[in-house]
Parts: structure tokens; sequence; C-alpha cells
């Protein structure tokens, strides 16, 4: 569920509800002209970085220079250090604005790029007036604040040309913090008929997700008429990155805005009263073939294959995040050779994790499952156990010497002369507090997660002593994510709050009554989102399938063994090259310790041919040698077959049932396995699936768990696999969602 308000959630359970609204930010970026852009070298300071405006970091120090105007003492600004290592700046010239310094820009394409109009970022001081010159000629612009953008038409350029005429802090040098190759359109209701975001995800991995985004946009006045020679819609390019934000109106006038989705162009079309558009998540374009799948006797772990997909795909580690627990899954078996998309989701059902895209367009293989937790503690008393705060279990307690808390109600137990005979009771802190309630060393017990986990809210349950004060601190991959102060403690106290992507919680105890210790019997994890969908939020009665029931759940194990036999696995007839050539070639069957030969009249001929790249279903050869004279030879690549054998991991649902085969050629060992089918068993033994109308809520997301109101079952938990939200004026929604057991 997104981030939103408690006020956003409380509003959205209202039998009446305010407006609410969308916007959209389209950018139309030109992706070759933004990739083959380089800045000029020349006239540039040596603190300078030329490449920098073309990225997407942005500037966070500056230096100190003899500028007018420039220089500051409130520590915004940097001396320039005599190492010559600086921290990241702007193209910066070294002439300052009375000799008109210019930045050149030039397009290292194929052919002359076209722009509809350029975004500029000048920073601390900028060109007030300033001329762009291309091959169209030179136009002049004003300015007046640190950013600049203008939708004039460049066609058909091959380099830009800024020179600075003016500046806003006098003489100073010309800086250019960011140069993009387009501008951002931004929509919003007055322009926005209608539009529809979809959604869909598997919980384990059985389909790859999807995202899909339709809109209606207002074209009476034909701006975005193809035949409109500066229309923006002549601009937009397959793959141009669309942003969705939703709103909501809140009873105190304000507005509360929230990312929706990030998405990439693929459609658009306009006539003379609207134009259309639609775009799809980043998985749509990531149909390349993966061919590195390499069968690795030392193993290798899910992190390390999905980063190397990701990498083979293009992305960069900023568009993508891999759950830390896949390092603990090591696998042997190759990848086959199908799309990057169809490697990623045969990672995460191998890793328990489900394959998704966030609403910033980052794509994450993240765990779903609940991970083992671990819980200790800094100091205790002999008869307490902090291990057993995460059993479902009884729990009882010792009388002690503390001041109001023995009990004459036979609730408490003497303690035991020998330890072996200590009932559980959960932690008990070595510490008791002083006189005013505080600690010498606060009493601290911390939770470890084997992997990230996301849940909304968590349960103390203390004993007779209730303590006064507490704080929660959350933790991820060792960096502090969130901290919780406590407020009105109960004997049964419910933390309620998002606990997103959570690896470790440390609970410190800071205050208790005069003289006595922390008594924490149990602790519970909140899976489920404390959101529920009523009566009143549907269109109408829920549509329940009863889907037919898995008797019996099987995963396959695939298991490679070395091939001892060679063999002539292909042969193919060419002319030799004039010149050094590759050639790639592909095997139907899994293959190792390959060798090549080229043949003329049976005999083996020296053109330079070998191997410069293998893996288990693909290779690479290079013919280096090659005769002047073209040859036909018959080149053949020999090697080695892996023997490939199979055995069966499984598990009993139903007395009765179909049964479920479940084939994910990464999964070799019985320990993945078995980790594997009870699962995706867990996923299939909740037979139930539900299609609901409602009123709609742009911060639900697919792979929530949420209640829904029942006449039959208490707290029906569901799981939402599919979402649909409408945008006319106002919003609607379609859910298909998945019992939770």
């Amino acid at each position: 569920m997104q981030y939103v308000s408690t006020e956003y959630r409380e509003q959205m359970q209202k039998l009446a509800r305010n407006k609410s609204y969308i916007r959209l930010s389209m950018g139309l970026i030109n992706q070759a002209a933004q990739r083959g852009a380089e800045i000029e070298e020349g006239g540039f300071t040596p603190f300078s970085d030329i490449k920098a405006p073309l990225g997407d970091d942005k500037v966070t120090k500056i230096y100190a220079t003899y500028e007018q105007n420039w220089n500051s003492v409130d520590g915004s600004v940097y001396f320039l250090p005599r190492s010559g290592k600086y921290y990241q700046q702007a193209a910066v010239t070294d002439e300052l604005v009375s000799d008109h310094p210019s930045i050149t820009i030039n397009f290292n394409t194929e052919d002359p790029v076209s722009l509809k109009g350029i975004t500029l970022r000048f920073g601390k001081s900028w060109p007030t007036r300033f001329q762009v010159t291309t091959e169209q000629g030179t136009a002049e612009y004003t300015n007046n604040s640190q950013e600049f953008a203008t939708e004039d038409t460049f066609d058909d350029i091959t380099f830009i040309t800024i020179t600075a005429l003016e500046m806003s802090r006098g003489e100073t040098r010309f800086r250019l913090e960011q140069l993009t190759c387009g501008i951002g359109l931004e929509f919003d209701d007055n322009k926005i008929i209608d539009a529809k975001l979809s959604s869909s995800i598997s919980p384990i991995a059985e389909n790859l997700p999807t995202i899909d985004f339709s809109v209606t946009i207002e074209n009476m006045d034909k701006y975005y008429n193809v035949d409109n020679e500066d229309s923006a819609i002549n601009y937009v390019e397959t793959g141009q990155e669309l942003k969705v934000y939703w709103g909501y109106g809140l009873d105190d006038g304000t507005i509360e805005w929230f990312k929706g989705a990030t998405l990439y162009m693929q459609e658009w079309s306009a006539d003379d009263t609207t134009a259309k558009f639609s775009a799809v998540d980043k998985f749509e374009y990531m149909d390349d073939e993966y061919k590195r799948g390499e069968y690795r006797p030392e193993g290798i772990s899910l992190y390390d294959l999905a980063e190397d997909v990701f990498e083979d795909a293009g992305l960069t580690p900023d568009e993508y995040w891999i759950d830390p627990y896949l390092y603990n899954i090591i696998v042997n078996n190759p990848l086959p050779a199908v799309s990057h998309k169809q490697c990623l989701q045969l990672i995460a059902n191998a890793g328990r994790s489900v394959l998704m895209q966030s609403a910033d367009g980052i794509l994450m293989i993240k765990s779903s499952f609940i991970p083992e937790v671990y819980a200790s503690a800094n100091a205790e008393t002999d008869y307490s156990d902090a291990t057993q705060l995460l059993e479902n279990e009884n729990r009882h307690e010792y009388a002690s010497y503390e001041p109001k808390f023995a009990r004459v109600n036979r609730q408490q137990y003497f303690l035991p002369r020998q330890q072996a005979q200590y009932v559980k009771c959960g932690f008990v802190s070595a510490a008791q507090a002083s006189d005013e309630g505080t600690f010498t060393e606060n009493p601290i017990i911390t939770l470890t997660m084997e992997s990230a986990y996301t849940f909304h809210n968590i349960t103390l349950y203390f004993g007779d002593s209730i303590p006064k004060g507490f704080v929660l601190r959350t933790y991820r991959d060792g960096s502090r994510v969130a901290t919780y102060k406590s407020k009105d403690i109960q004997a049964v106290t419910i933390v309620k709050y998002d606990f997103v992507d959570i690896d470790t919680i440390e609970i410190e105890f800071t205050k208790a009554k005069a003289g006595n210790r922390i008594h924490l019997m149990k602790v519970e994890f909140g899976e489920a989102t404390d959101y529920t969908l009523t009566y009143n939020d549907l269109f109408s009665p829920p549509t329940g399938k009863r889907l037919e029931k898995v008797k019996e759940m099987r995963v396959l194990r695939t298991i490679y063994t070395p091939g001892t036999e060679l063999k002539d696995l292909t042969q193919e007839e060419i002319d030799t090259p004039t010149e050094p050539t590759d050639y790639e070639f592909s095997f139907n069957n899994a293959v190792h310790d390959l060798s090549v030969v080229c043949l003329l009249n049976d005999e083996p001929v020296d053109v330079g041919a070998e191997i410069i790249e293998q893996r288990t279903y693909w290779c690479k050869v290079r013919i280096s040698n090659p005769p002047q004279v073209p040859v036909k030879v018959n080149l053949t690549i020999k090697g080695y077959e892996f023997g490939i054998s199979t055995a069966i991991k499984a598990v009993t649902i139903n007395n009765k049932g179909k049964i479920q085969s479940w084939d994910n050629p990464l999964i070799s060992s019985e320990t993945d396995a078995q980790n594997l089918v009870e699962w995706v068993a867990a996923y299939y033994a909740a037979g139930n699936e539900y299609d609901l109308k409602f009123r709609g809520d742009p911060a639900l997301e697919v792979n929530d768990l949420t209640f829904l109101e029942s006449q039959y079952v208490d707290s029906l938990m569901i799981r939402i696999e599919e979402l649909e939200t409408s945008y006319n004026g106002s919003i609607s929604g379609k859910i298909t969602a998945r019992r939770k057991l």
C-alpha cells in the first residue's frame, strides 16, 4: 500500500468522499540524443565535470572562487582542495560572462536529431540573457530562474551551442548543471477526460507482472494533431517516461498527492477533439534474449545471478532492487535462453520472491514469505529467555522482589532451585529501574530477520509490570529506517505503523516503574494492513469463485551431470571472411567444454578459428586469421552434452483434487525444492478467488494484504492480484483477489 497520511486513510472510509484528482507528467525526451550528447572540451576550469550535466546527479557542493556576488560565509561553499580531487561540479567555463562564454553540446548519433524543446539547469548564478545556436540559426532567450525550458523545436541538428550574455549575479562564470534533450509536459484535471491504471502480479511469480495505463486528453486546440508541425505528439517516442500522480482533497482544504506509477510510452494518437496515450511497465521492453546462462559447479547466489541479468538487459543499479536475502540461495543450474524478464521471473520464483515494479519505476525482486525471526537481549535474568518471545505458547511469571509486583492470586510461580525446571516467561530484564524509573543500562531486545520483511503493526504483550517508555527502531542492511517513541502503553500494546522492508527491530526500554524489571512475554507481527474493504466500499456484493482443489503439489528438481562423450554439436558451411569476424551459435541442449575446427575437404585448415566465449546454450566463434582469398569451409563445433535427470519433491494439500506440477529449471537441491514446494503449496491451498467492484482507492497496490468484510468469516484476509483504478472526474476500481489462509 502506498505511504499516505492517517487523515487520508480515515477519509477513505467516509460514506461521502471529497474530490479526487489526477495529474500526469510526460517527458518528451529524445533518448538517442540524450545518450549521444557530449560536451565539447576546452575552455573549462580544472574543477569542472563536463560529463555531469548529461546525467541525473545534482550538484550539492560548490567551490568558493573569485566571482562577483558568489562567495558566502554561511557554510554553503567549499575551498578548492590542493589534491585535485573535487566534489562533482557542473560544466564551469574559464571565462566570465563579460567574455560571453559558450558551452557546445555535440550529438554523436548516426543521424541528426530533432528535439521538442530543451531543459537547462544552471544553478546558483544563471544567465538572464543567453543565445542558443544550431544549424537552424541563433535564437536569444531571457530567463529569471535556475531552471529554463523552451518548447521551441530544433529539427535535424548535430550540435547546440549555449552562449551566456548576462548573468544574474553579475561578473560570474557560466555554469551548466544539467541538459535535458526535451521538455516535460504536465496534464491535470482540466485536460484529462478519463484515465485507467491496471496492474497485475503473481505472488508466486507464476506470471510476469504488468502495469497498463491509458488516458484521453482534451485536444480542442488541436495542439496534439499529427499534422501540426509544432505538435508535441510528433516528438513522442516509444519508451519515454510518463508519471501518474493521484490526489485527494482532505477536509482541511489541502490536496494530498502521491505517485501512482512510473511508466513508459507505448502508443499515441489524436483527432480534432482528443489525444490518447498509453503506457506500460519497464518489463514490457525487456524482450531481448539472455544468452549468458551457465552451469556453475561452484554455484552462484540468486542475487548475483539477478544482477547479471539486469546488467545484461542494460539497466543500471539505480533502476533495480534485489532483496539481500537472495544472497543466501546458491544455485548451480543455468538460466535457459529466454528473455531477460522471463529469467527474472525464474529467479524470483526460485527465491520465493515476488517480481514487481515500484511506483518510482524501480524493478524489484522482493522476498514474499514470512522469514525466520531471531530474538536476543543485552542482559536478562537467569530464568528469562528472549528467544521465547516469538513462540506462540502460554507464558507465566515468577514472583520477584519488585515493588507492587508479587501477587497472591495463584498466577505467579516461586522460582525453582534448578534452572532446568524454569517455566517459559519470555524476557525479563536483569536491570531494575531506579527510584526515578530509569536504568543504568537500558534493556534492549533485538529482533533479527533472515530477510527484509514488510508488516503493518507489532504487538507487545507485557506481564504484570508495564513499562513507562520505550523506543522502537527499525533497520535495513544496517541503516536506520525509522524510530517510533511509545505513547500509551498497555498490557497489550499495538504499535500501528507501516514497517516496510525491515530486517532488524530494536526495542529499547527507557523507563519503568521504580524498582521494577521489564517483563515482555511475547511479540507478534501483523502481516496485513489494517485496511478493510467493507460493504460500504463495494458497488455490489463480492463475486466468489471456488477454484479447483489441488491434492498434491509437486516441484521438479533438475540435476545436471557433465557429459563424457565428445560430439559434433553443430556444423555450418561458410565462406571464410576477408577480415576477422565473429559468429554466434545457439544450442537446444545444454553443452560444455566446446572447441571448434574448420575443415576443407575433410582436412583441418588453420583460419584462426577459436571459441572466444561460451555458455551452456550459446557460444561465440571468432575467425581471426582468414585467408586472403575466401574459401568454403565446414565449421564444426565439438563438445559435450550435459546429462539431465529429474527428481520430484511433493507435499499433500487436500485429500482429493488435481496434481499440480511446478518446473523451475534453476531448482536442483533438495532444500530449495522443499522450500519452494511448501511456499507454492501454501498459495494453492487457499482456493477462493474474489472479484470486487468498489469505489476505488489509488493508494492500494497489487500484492497488498487487506481484510474483506464477510457475513461468514471473521477477519477474511485477501491478497490483491489484479487492480484497476479508473478516473472520469471521480474514481472507481476493480479488484481480483485470492484468499490468504
